[in-house]
Parts: structure tokens; C-alpha cells; sequence
């Protein structure tokens, strides 16, 4: 009964939770975005979530070399990876190995503290494409954070077939507010080991 409940609301499409309002049609998500809590927006509807609270903590999962040399949404808090590339080639994959950040959640717990914030408070996560931080969802869901939003379209977006190139979707692509310099607050800090 409570699985065709959720189903049901996931099915239902653009929804609203703590007056953050999505217009994702949930049925168009690719399995590697989707998410234990359904919490997905789209770059404009994070942009206008955020004008209306700024306090949203705001994260980008991907590895600190890529937030730099790709650039990174303006009004992220911090880059908390959730993996970082390794020197070792995986011919397989045609890219370098990645390694798991052992620290992710502690980090984020860490970032959530210095913003005054619980696991119950709105959190913004943001990768490429969408999939890694579906991920990251998971695991902050796994440690009891109840609010997590996946940013499905992600910084740079579907890649065009005919291209490659990441220029259908994504948060750079819609013309909303990034930059490829950090501050300090925004740079990865890794948890001690």
C-alpha cells in the first residue's frame, strides 16, 4: 500500500515541498537520477528556490579539478565531491579511475553545521548530468537527512548526440548565474582521516 502510495506520488509530476516548487515530470527521469526521496528540480526551479531563500544549502558533487576547469553554479556553498579522479586509466570506461570520497557524508554534516542547518533542512545537489548526485541523495538519505534535492538536468546537462557536446540542458545552459573562480568557503575541504 505505502509503495503504490509513493508511486503514485511520483507519477504525479511537478510537485512542491517546503515551498520549494518543481516542475520535473518525474516520468521523463533516467533510473541514475532517480532518488529514495523524489526530491528533484530543474535548474530554473533551484535558481527561484534559492532568490527565495538564499539560506538553501547548495552542493556540487563533482571532483574539485572539474568544478574548476568546467566552472561551477554561482550561489553554491561548497564542492563536496563524491568521488574524485585517480592518475589510473580505465581503458574500459575511456577516463580516469574514480576513487569514492570516504568522507562525504561527514563533510557534508560539517558544511551543514557551519551553515546552522539539520538534516531535515532543504539541501541542493548538483553534479554534470544529474547521476552522481542521485547518488549523493542516497547516501545523505541512508545518514537521516530527510530534505535532499536532485538537480536532474545538473551543471552542463545531456550531451547532443550528434556532438557530444553538453549544450541541451543544464544549469550553464540556462544562462543562469555560474563562474569558474572559488572562495575559499566553496572549496572542497576534505574531512580528516
Amino acid at each position: 500500500m505505502i509503495r503504490a502510495l509513493v508511486l503514485a506520488a511520483l507519477l504525479a509530476g511537478p510537485a512542491e515541498a517546503g515551498g520549494i516548487v518543481s516542475s520535473v515530470d518525474v516520468a521523463s527521469l533516467s533510473k541514475s537520477q532517480a532518488t529514495p526521496l523524489g526530491l528533484y528540480l530543474l535548474p530554473r526551479d533551484a535558481q527561484a528556490a534559492l532568490e527565495a531563500d538564499p539560506s538553501i544549502v547548495f552542493i556540487d558533487v563533482r571532483d574539485p579539478v572539474e568544478v574548476s576547469f568546467v566552472g561551477h553554479a554561482a550561489p553554491m556553498d561548497a564542492n563536496v565531491p563524491l568521488a574524485v579522479a585517480t592518475r589510473a586509466f580505465n581503458p574500459k570506461a575511456g577516463a580516469y579511475r574514480m576513487e569514492p570520497n570516504k568522507g562525504f557524508v561527514a563533510e557534508v554534516d560539517a558544511l551543514m553545521a557551519r551553515e546552522g542547518k539539520g538534516k531535515g533542512d532543504p539541501v541542493f545537489l548538483i553534479c554534470r548530468s544529474g547521476s552522481r548526485s542521485a547518488r549523493g541523495v542516497e547516501m545523505l538519505a541512508a545518514a537521516g537527512y530527510t530534505n535532499v534535492w536532485n538537480l536532474v538536468e545538473g551543471f552542463e546537462g545531456d550531451a547532443d548526440e550528434k556532438t557530444g557536446a553538453r549544450s541541451l540542458n543544464g544549469w550553464r545552459n540556462a544562462g543562469l548565474p555560474w563562474a569558474y573562480k572559488l572562495s575559499e568557503a566553496q572549496a572542497w575541504s576534505p574531512a580528516a582521516e
